[in-house]
């Protein structure tokens, strides 16, 4: 039913816990400011995001070529693992190992939308990157390397298991060997998250500055951009407000100009109108020589006036 052999899915398994519990450390360790040595079990490994992640690549596998598949349906997959793992873990020891219920849009504190989209980020971005390579080291490992691998981590997996559980019962202050067993678990998992903390903490501390320094002209360009669109926008009123007083100027001295033609081509006329009475009056014959003549000579006045008929023009005239 799975879909790579089961020794491949177990290594898996453990690969991607490891490595959400370093994503765990380091996210803490810059955000808190502190190492904290983040997950359910005393160990180094953090099974929900092994579960998550092995979820993801078992139902989005075919998806890779559409990110926003892989994207929407990692955020789900892991969301609801998440959402699960932590109501077990509440109803079963009445605790929280982790609480979300200062984030907006959260569910009972379990889950949220903001770290959802992370879920979704984290599992696209680790199909294309990390999935492969992880691929491809189990093909380097030789069989019984990796069989032995699996069965010390296992091993090490169910006592950190049965360790953790007798620690919240407080059965293991009864034990002094489950007591001890725990305590060196947790110490061997400290000393591996305090070194990863140790440098994450020496490359912030290195890169604080700069980061204030970008923070700081972002701020200013930020001012400053501000500053230049409001600018721009009393520029452009302005700029507008010059255009509309041109344009009414325009449209007036356009009217005027108008009326102005109008009155010249009234006075045109007037001057004309001795002639176009003269046109009037002649009758032309049917076989008179300048027919054609005054015939162009009546069609001229009367397109002077913009009349339909000859009869329209010299009523008008008259």
């Amino acid at each position: 039913m799975l879909p790579f052999p089961f020794d491949q899915s177990l290594f898996m398994f453990f690969v991607y816990g490891f490595i959400g519990w370093i994503v765990e450390v380091i996210y803490y360790g810059v955000t808190e400011g502190k190492f904290i040595n983040r997950g359910f079990l005393n160990g180094p490994l953090c099974p929900v995001y092994g579960i998550g992640f092995y979820f993801v690549i078992w139902f989005f596998r075919p998806f890779m070529r559409s990110f926003p598949m892989l994207f929407f349906g990692s955020a789900v997959v892991c969301t609801t693992v998440e959402l699960i793992a932590g109501a077990l873990l509440y109803a079963i020891f009445h605790l929280r190992w982790w609480d979300y219920s200062d984030y907006r849009l959260n569910f009972k504190g379990f889950i949220c939308v903001r770290f959802a989209i992370y879920w979704g980020i984290a599992c696209s971005l680790g199909m294309f990157m990390l999935h492969p390579a992880v691929m491809r080291l189990i093909e380097l490992i030789p069989h019984p390397v990796l069989m032995a691998f699996l069965i010390v981590s296992s091993t090490l997996l169910v006592t950190d298991i049965i360790v953790t559980v007798t620690a919240i019962i407080g059965f293991n202050k009864k034990v002094r060997f489950l007591s001890s067993l725990s305590g060196g678990i947790r110490k061997y998992s400290d000393k591996i998250g305090s070194s990863i903390y140790g440098t994450v903490d020496v490359i912030v501390t290195k890169t604080a500055p700069a980061v204030h320094m970008t923070q700081s002209d972002y701020v200013e360009f930020k001012d400053v951009f501000t500053n230049h669109r409001k600018a721009e926008k009393e520029l452009a009123k302005k700029n507008r407000a010059e255009e509309r007083q041109l344009l009414v100027r325009y449209a007036s001295e356009g009217r005027q100009g108008i009326v102005n033609t109008s009155k010249a081509a009234v006075e045109a006329v007037k001057l004309r109108l001795p002639e176009m009475k003269l046109a009037r009056r002649l009758r032309l014959g049917r076989n008179d020589e300048n027919a054609e003549s005054i015939r162009f000579l009546q069609e001229h006045y009367a397109d002077m006036l913009g009349a339909d008929t000859d009869e329209e023009l010299f009523d008008d005239v008259e």
